[in-house]
């Protein structure tokens, strides 16, 4: 380290001759201003060129104290006249306040920015914020003030000796006594410097304990400041520079330096004289070092030592407690000069970074060099080299002063290789003491290497010239201009880095070398790594070898280049070698690069052709191989036909989608459609499907030309296809359809399907389509479509709870058992949620199921037509059980009590054996029990009565029973209503017992109406033996016969012809006891006939049957669906009340398009729901016909 003057000037009182004594300054924190207290004035300076600023005159005394504040807003002056004054960054004064002396000194506090501000025997603290100023009173005159790096303690200096350590709220906390009057403190981080007037430096922490040995520093301090690891201390006598442990580097001897300063940011230092002198000094530090290979050791804090590991990074630290002048390191040694002595280090182990001290050599002469080799320690000083600490003194004399010193071995001794002055290279053996000229160059040598294997060196001379020669005969091979450092490449022989003019140069043997830009001097090259002495720093610096690596593979020198690249390349780099080496089949040198670049597929490749090569292939076809996967597929291809293998030539461009190029390659036959099927197959891969699709049909590929098409949804191209496509391609045909339906044209692929005459596949589209009106049209059409039609409109039904909708569609799929697993479902929770008006609707529809089933299979025709009448019965039976239950379990009934009657008997008429799941008899009794006590109807109100008595009464009901019993027995008497409940047979026209269904005299079986359940005026007849029964319809239909009585002619004459026809009415004749129960009518009786008397029920495949109302004046209707009979009011008022039939729920076509929003049936258009509950059914499930 050492001082440069920037500045000086002598201050001068104001029109006077006299100089004004300085006896304060400091820095600002940016380093931009220089403040100075001298006399009465507080002057500003420019530290850079010592320009002066701003003269502020404020004070009426001697300015003793001035302090900037760390944020450097603002600075503070402290004067005689007992005022200290706040200013302003831009030299603005902003407040005053005072003391009641002289202000002795001044400190920020540097965390909290509060100002501290002392006089002979008080001091105070002010901030921004607090208006008024606490003073603290202190025994003793106060001399100078310091606050540590945290702000938290006050270290005031005392004339008296003494040292008090303050709270940042003023308190005192410890006092530390000294033999003198401190006139110094400072504050180190945490230590606490202290200086007094036996001119000792001593060392305190903040608990006012001694931490370090006292230094004598031969001055009487009065003036204390910290720069980095140095300290700076003026008083009597001059001013001083210490370390960090008050080791002396340099004193400069002055009269009286009132105050020394610092400056960090500029490396600036000011001083301030009693004679009015302001000095302004540069400080510049010179670099203390040493390199072997990659370990590095420099001076830190001028007392150490640092070893950096400049590859790991790891550094270790020597405490030398002496000023450092020179380090020298080889191998394992370690050499340090001090001030008096030479200090050897030694490592403890061969790769740590622990070293400990092996020897102290006492060596107090000034040297201008140290060196050390593995076995002794040299001192170079101009001419002269001297071995130190050996038992047997050495030294060496050269004609001219020594400029460099290169420790290398040669011929396997340890050499010294000087570089001289006036050009000569000396070669100087320690361990023998032999010394000679070996080599001289043009001009005075300022840097030399030699390369690892001792065969070349490289020497730089003043003109910047490196010149490279050949170490065993002298030759110069080549040299290089511009160049101030050198260094060869431990690692690698050839590698040579050169630096100078601010660029890094990297010099692979003789090829160019490869430059970059650099600040600084290399002093090492080691692998990939170059060692750069930048300022007063060293740098790692990571340099490319990839610009080496290809100029020796464009030379084809593959080994060079490979070790070359060991030294560090990227993948990228080791790709490329790999490429090159296999490019000319050196597989030894490829295998070892893509091992480096972990390429799996080019290590396999190697493998399979060396393989090849050993075996006896061509040359060429392997080589080939090498350029397709390297990407030179056209030299690849050049060498195929070389080696006569077109072939490989052609599958290569095919390959690669290089249709042009193939042309070249390719045959006739095979190979044409080879190409074209590979261009169709490129044009689909880049997006170009019309154009692919094209191809393929040149070809005759026209699957593959649908699929593509409707992959990439070109449903215009398949239209268009499918229209120009004739009908005898019936294949392509069906190729183009399969891609329509791919792409959801159902109507164009359906068109197609249906030229082909596969209409089962155009079902399957139109249901696909949701099209079901055509989907129906084509199973009732065509048979073998129903199964395609009528499943999947079944599954869609279920997922859309239309339960009834899938049981039929089950049913008309072929899936029985479905159908029937269906409807056993929908029949058993109809009955167990008490909807048997829905439970009989069901079984409609089964027996309607069955019915339709016994038309079309003869096989099982007699067991549908029995599972048709069950059904039949259990639909009527839950029918007429609805009313009837409704009745007894909700509080009100709409129902008359006669309807009630009728079918509450109607029900247990129908009745054999055991009753169906859900029907109570206790309600059918009870139901009739009630309706016959309103009707006056007592011996059946007493029967039914009877009847219940011998079941389980409800708890629920068992009150009313007891009530109607009492009832009925009261009433025993009266009986008036018995002939109202008595059924009459319209045949033999005779009352009939209440519960019958047929008459036990002439076996009529009586007719019911489904609406009201009451007996209708019907008699059942058929036609005579011999006449059909559309003759039978063809006579009913005609104009009846007019009846005239025998003797009223009203004077007309009569002829009759066929005097003894039979006139008589069969309906009124007496019965037999062999007749059926049904009236045979010969043709003239069913002439005779009125048509809108007779109502003829037709049930496929059953034949129709014939009735005569027998009271004409009350009109009766059959459903036309269900065929049940009605009295016609009641079936039209049922129409226009509930929209559909009371049995089966047939909706009539008049009533459906007034419903346009409901959704098309299987059949014929209708809709159907799923029973939800006995109050829905009425109106919430319009009847699709299965008919």
């Amino acid at each position: 380290m050492r001082t440069v003057p920037k500045w000086v000037n002598k201050i001068h009182e104001a029109d006077k001759i006299e100089f004004s004594s300085v006896h304060t300054i400091c820095f600002s924190p940016d380093g931009t201003q220089l403040i100075v207290g001298a006399g009465e004035k507080v002057m500003v300076y420019d530290p850079r060129d010592g320009a002066l600023l701003q003269l502020l005159q404020a004070h009426k005394g001697p300015v003793y104290a001035v302090a900037y504040c760390k944020d450097g807003k603002k600075f503070a002056s402290g004067s005689a006249d007992k005022n200290v004054i706040i200013w302003t960054s831009k030299m603005e004064g902003i407040l005053k306040y005072s003391h009641s002396e002289a202000i002795q000194c001044l400190a920020y506090n540097p965390v909290s920015y509060h100002l501290a501000s002392c006089a002979l025997s008080d001091f105070a603290f002010w901030s921004a914020d607090v208006k008024a100023v606490q003073k603290y009173r202190v025994s003793g005159r106060i001399t100078c003030c310091a606050w540590d790096h945290v702000g938290q303690h006050l270290a005031i200096g005392l004339a008296n000796g003494a040292v008090s350590i303050r709270s940042k709220l003023g308190d005192e906390i410890h006092r530390i006594i000294r033999d003198a009057a401190v006139w110094a403190v400072t504050f180190s981080k945490s230590t606490l410097l202290v200086t007094d007037w036996n001119d000792t430096l001593s060392f305190y922490n903040v608990l006012g304990q001694q931490v370090l040995k006292e230094r004598y520093i031969g001055l009487s301090a009065v003036s204390i400041s910290i720069l980095g690891a140095l300290v700076l201390v003026g008083g009597v006598g001059g001013w001083t520079v210490l370390t960090s442990e008050g080791v002396s580097i340099f004193t400069t001897p002055l009269e009286w330096v009132w105050s020394i300063a610092p400056s960090n940011t500029l490396n600036t230092m000011a001083v301030a004289c009693q004679d009015g002198t302001l000095w302004c000094f540069q400080i510049v530090f010179s670099t203390v070092h040493g390199l072997y290979r990659e370990r590095y050791a420099y001076r830190e804090n001028m007392t150490d030592v640092i070893i950096h590991h400049l590859v790991t990074g790891k550094k270790a630290k020597i405490k030398c407690h002496d000023r450092v002048q020179k380090i020298a390191i080889f191998k394992h040694r370690l050499a340090v000069q001090l001030p008096e002595r030479v200090v050897v280090y030694e490592q403890a182990d061969q790769h740590g970074m622990v070293y400990r001290v092996k020897e102290k050599i006492v060596q107090p002469n000034e040297c201008s060099l140290l060196v050390a080799t593995s076995e002794a320690l040299l001192l170079c000083q101009d001419t002269d080299l001297a071995i130190i600490g050996a038992k047997i003194p050495k030294s060496w004399t050269v004609p001219t002063p020594i400029r460099y010193v290169k420790v290398t071995t040669l011929h396997s001794r340890e050499v010294l290789l000087l570089g001289l002055m006036n050009g000569q290279i000396w070669q100087v053996e320690p361990s023998t003491g032999v010394a000679k000229v070996i080599m001289q160059s043009p001009g005075s040598i300022r840097c030399l290497d030699v390369n690892a294997s001792r065969g070349r060196i490289a020497v730089v001379d003043e003109s910047s010239v490196c010149r490279i020669y050949s170490l065993p005969n002298g030759e110069l091979l080549y040299s290089e201009e511009n160049v101030s450092s050198v260094s060869w490449n431990s690692w690698c022989d050839d590698m040579l880095c050169l630096s100078g003019g601010g660029v890094l140069s990297i010099k692979a043997g003789h090829f160019p070398p490869a430059t970059q830009p650099l600040t600084g001097s290399v002093v090492g090259f080691q692998g990939g790594r170059v060692f750069c002495l930048q300022s007063n720093s060293m740098q790692t610096i990571n340099v490319p070898m990839s610009h080496a690596v290809h100029q020796y593979v464009e030379q084809k020198m593959f080994n060079e280049a490979y070790a070359v690249a060991c030294l560090g390349v990227t993948a990228l780099d080791w790709e490329r070698l790999g490429t090159a080496a296999l490019e000319e089949l050196s597989f030894e040198v490829a295998r070892k690069a893509f091992q480096r670049s972990e390429n799996i597929v080019f290590l396999t490749l190697i493998d399979q052709l060396q393989e090849r090569f050993e075996s006896g292939e061509k040359r060429a076809v392997i080589v080939g191989d090498v350029l397709a996967y390297c990407g030179r597929h056209t030299d690849a291809a050049h060498s195929f036909h070389n080696a006569a293998r077109d072939d490989r030539a052609l599958a290569l461009f095919l390959d690669l989608r290089m249709f042009i190029k193939a042309q070249e390659y390719v045959g006739d036959g095979e190979g044409v459609t080879r190409l074209a099927r590979q261009r169709a197959d490129w044009a689909r891969r880049v997006n170009e499907p019309r154009a692919a699709a094209e191809m393929y049909l040149a070809v005759g590929d026209v699957k593959r030309a649908a699929r593509l098409l409707a992959e990439y949804g070109r449903r215009d191209v398949l239209i268009e296809l499918a229209r120009k496509m004739d009908k005898g391609s019936s294949e392509s045909l069906r190729h183009l359809a399969e891609a329509l339906v791919a792409v959801g044209e159902y109507p164009t692929a359906g068109d197609v399907y249906q030229r082909l005459g596969d209409y089962k596949r155009v079902a399957q589209l139109a249901v696909a389509a949701g099209e079901w009106s055509r989907a129906f049209a084509l199973a009732r059409e065509h048979a073998d479509c129903k199964r395609d039609v009528y499943l999947p409109y079944a599954h869609r039904m279920a997922q859309e709870d239309k339960f009834v909708e899938a049981q039929r569609a089950y049913h008309m799929a072929g899936e029985t058992a479905t159908a029937m697993r269906v409807f056993s479902v929908l029949v058993t929770n109809a009955v167990a949620e008490e909807r048997f008006s829905d439970a009989g609707y069901l079984h409609y529809l089964l027996a309607a199921q069955c019915l339709d089933s016994a038309g079309t299979d003869n096989n099982d025709r007699a067991t549908l037509l029995q599972q048709y009448a069950h059904n039949e019965r259990l639909a009527r039976i839950y029918h007429a059980y609805d009313v009837v239950h409704r009745c007894v379990y909700e509080p009100f009934s709409l129902a008359q009590p006669d309807a009630l009657l009728n079918a509450a008997r109607y029900v247990l008429a129908l009745l054999d054996g055991e009753p169906p799941p859900g029907v109570s008899m206790f309600c059918l009794y009870l139901c009739l029990a009630k309706q016959a006590k309103v009707i006056n109807a007592n011996i059946l109100g007493r029967q039914m009565l009877d009847k219940l008595l011998a079941l389980q009464v409800p708890q629920k009901f068992q009150e009313g029973v007891e009530l109607l019993m009492l009832k009925s027995v009261g009433n025993n008497g009266s009986s008036g209503g018995e002939d109202e409940v008595a059924p009459l047979c319209w045949r033999c026209r005779r009352h009939l017992p209440p519960l019958a269904i047929q008459c036990p005299r002439c076996r009529h079986d009586l007719t019911h109406s489904l609406a009201t359940h009451e007996l209708l005026p019907l008699v059942r007849f058929e036609p005579a033996e011999g006449i059909t029964h559309e003759e039978a319809v063809d006579l009913i239909e005609r104009m009846p016969i007019p009846e005239v009585e025998r003797g009223k002619t009203d004077g007309a004459d009569i002829f009759r012809i066929g005097e003894d026809v039979d006139y008589t009415d069969p309906f009124l004749d007496k019965f037999d006891e062999e007749d059926e129960g049904v009236v045979e009518c010969s043709r003239l009786a069913l002439l005779r006939l009125s048509p809108a008397s007779v109502v003829t029920v037709r049930r496929t495949p059953f034949p129709p049957l014939f009735y005569r109302n027998m009271m004409p004046e009350l009109p009766i209707t059959t459903c036309p669906v269900c065929q049940n009979l009605f009295y016609l009011e009641d079936y039209e008022i049922h129409l226009i009340t509930k929209r559909q039939c009371p049995f089966c729920r047939h909706q009539p076509e008049d009533l459906k398009k007034d419903d346009g929003s409901r959704e098309n049936s299987i059949v014929n258009g209708s809709g159907s729901s799923t029973p939800r509950s006995p109050s829905e059914t009425q109106s919430t499930w319009p009847l699709s016909s299965i008919l």
